[in-house]
């Protein structure tokens, strides 16, 4: 297997396993803080694709994370490093 399979097979294995732990949670239960030190469901996912992003596009490709190229952190009003990961 090819690294690039390999990161593919992870990748879809990883979001089948997201998708199966969240079937059937709406927006309230997605974005519920449990408590006040603890992150939503929805920012953990959030969290996850943009490390997903960095690792992917900035160390692997040595290009610019898609949520700065891509003009998504202005579509969302955040700048390019909001979480700590821009690169």
């Amino acid at each position: 297997m090819s690294a690039t399979d390999s990161v593919t097979y992870t990748l879809e294995r990883n979001w089948e396993m997201v998708e199966a732990a969240t079937s059937g949670l709406d927006d309230e239960a997605l974005t519920r803080q449990p408590a006040e030190q603890s992150n939503s469901i929805a920012w953990i996912f959030a969290h996850i694709n943009r490390v997903t992003d960095m690792f992917i596009q900035h160390r692997l490709q040595s290009k610019p994370e898609l949520w700065i190229n891509d003009g998504w952190c202005q579509k969302f009003g955040m700048t390019h490093n909001t979480g700590g990961l821009g690169m």
